[in-house]
């Protein structure tokens, strides 16, 4: 257990101060405080939408070619965006020519992979708590046009621990934990300069 707990430690240290910026970042920080316009939120997510395409196209395809026993279709949170972007007046023609993002980091093994996914993972923690803040901008609808930040729902508790078994997996091995920090620090970095970019 001390291992497991040393390693989560690591990563929550390595990444810290990246996380606390894009706490700063004015789009992120805007939807949740509620205190967001719909067009402001519709760029936010077209911007989120591009992160996401590509660096979920991109594990996909090397899951399968390091044999990983992940399925990501399962951990896809694009389609959830397409779905908020379509509830704002975009179709499907339109989501699909949106800017994508060009500089994913590629994981070459497994830690690395899981460092990877431990960015977007945990970023669903604090969805809901961003869900809430922007009910207002669809009248308290459910779900309506959040399904983003809702994330896996009613799964959460599930998917979350699903994936800190499979990251325990390399506590107490010393070079892969550093290639599982490595794999996290870069795919911040990558979010966070992709996320610059978020209003035109």
């Amino acid at each position: 257990m001390k291992a497991v707990n040393n390693l989560r430690t690591r990563l929550r240290e390595a990444t810290a101060q990246i996380h606390e910026r894009l706490h700063g970042h004015v789009g992120l920080g805007a939807a949740a405080s509620g205190a967001m316009t719909r067009d402001d939120y519709r760029f936010l997510l077209a911007r989120l939408w591009g992160f996401h395409r590509a660096f979920e196209g991109a594990l996909e395809e090397i899951a399968r070619s390091l044999h990983l026993d992940i399925v990501m279709a399962d951990r896809a949170r694009a389609p959830m965006l397409e779905a908020d972007l379509m509830t704002l007046g975009l179709d499907a023609d339109e989501i699909a020519q949106l800017p994508r993002c060009d500089h994913i980091f590629r994981p070459t093994d497994e830690a690395s992979f899981m460092g990877a996914l431990y960015v977007v993972e945990g970023s669903t923690l604090g969805g809901i708590q961003i869900a809430r803040a922007l009910a207002g901008l669809f009248g308290g609808s459910e779900g309506e046009g959040r399904r983003f930040f809702l994330g896996y729902g009613e799964r959460h508790g599930v998917m979350w621990r699903g994936f800190l078994e499979g990251l325990d997996a390399f506590a107490g091995d010393e070079a892969r934990e550093a290639l599982a920090i490595q794999g996290a620090v870069k795919t911040f970095a990558d979010f966070e300069i992709w996320m610059e970019g978020w209003r035109p």
